[in-house]
């Protein structure tokens, strides 16, 4: 099992910090990962997700276990954070900051493009940056099913 930290934002009571989180998982070969799970400690209090064969889902179930008030801080859970509708690599999301999105079709449009700012655009699933806002599909359109599915 290889064992990565990283500096992983949460928002915490309105306030984004970067707290330290350790990433476990088995990786097959290049880009295939199985038997992921995250592990953080919030206010000495220690939280882990169940594992999955998707970063995807890991960063989810690390949702589920965080209590009400602190949220993860990431592309994944970012109103400009946007998959593939074709399809996308493991841990990969696509930032759409500068772009109008309104509904499913703009992004099968947007993709469909392919535009020079592509490869720009890739990111991992716990990136972050100075533009993050939480998803709220009344302030814009993402496509995303961060928080919008029940997890077991």
């Amino acid at each position: 099992m290889k064992v990565e930290s990283r500096n992983i934002n949460y928002l915490i009571e309105g306030k984004i910090t970067a707290i330290p989180t350790r990433i476990l998982y088995d990786q097959l070969d290049e880009g295939e990962f199985q038997r992921i799970h995250f592990e953080v400690r919030v206010n000495n209090h220690p939280y882990q997700s169940k594992l999955s064969d998707s970063f995807e889902y890991a960063l989810k179930y690390l949702q589920k276990e965080l209590p009400s008030g602190i949220c993860l801080a990431c592309c994944q859970s970012c109103q400009h954070g946007n998959f593939n509708p074709f399809g996308n690599e493991e841990n990969e999301i696509f930032c759409f900051r500068d772009k109008m999105i309104l509904n499913r079709d703009d992004v099968v449009k947007a993709f469909s493009k392919r535009d020079k700012f592509f490869k720009i655009r890739s990111k991992k699933l716990v990136d972050f940056c100075e533009d993050y806002k939480p998803i709220c599909e009344k302030e814009k359109y993402t496509y995303n099913d961060w928080g919008l599915e029940e997890l077991s």
